[in-house]
């Protein structure tokens, strides 16, 4: 019997500078992953995810390789990065 690997997950915290801001959290495919508010709390598979506080506002690049925690002052320092094009599946 061949047991597969159970997959990894990996623990993400992102406080928002206010605790009113809206947090987006949105996977490499454009596809809403999680919404908070003030506070993200969730758990992930690693990869690359983006991140934006308040809808309309620049993106920030998340690259979850262990757990982390970021706050918003620190994700925007590392300047925007391209909001990901959503891919759609062919029907």
């Amino acid at each position: 019997m061949i047991r597969k690997a159970k997959p990894v997950y990996y623990d993400l915290v992102i406080v928002a500078t206010s605790k009113t801001t809206d947090i987006w959290l949105v996977d490499d495919g454009g596809h809403l992953v999680q919404k908070e508010i003030g506070t993200l709390r969730t758990s992930l598979l690693p990869g690359f995810y983006t991140v934006e506080f308040g809808l309309g506002n620049p993106t920030y690049p998340i690259h979850l390789t262990k757990a982390r925690r970021d706050t918003q002052a620190g994700l925007t320092a590392g300047g925007p990065c391209p909001r990901p094009k959503i891919r759609l599946l062919p029907e």
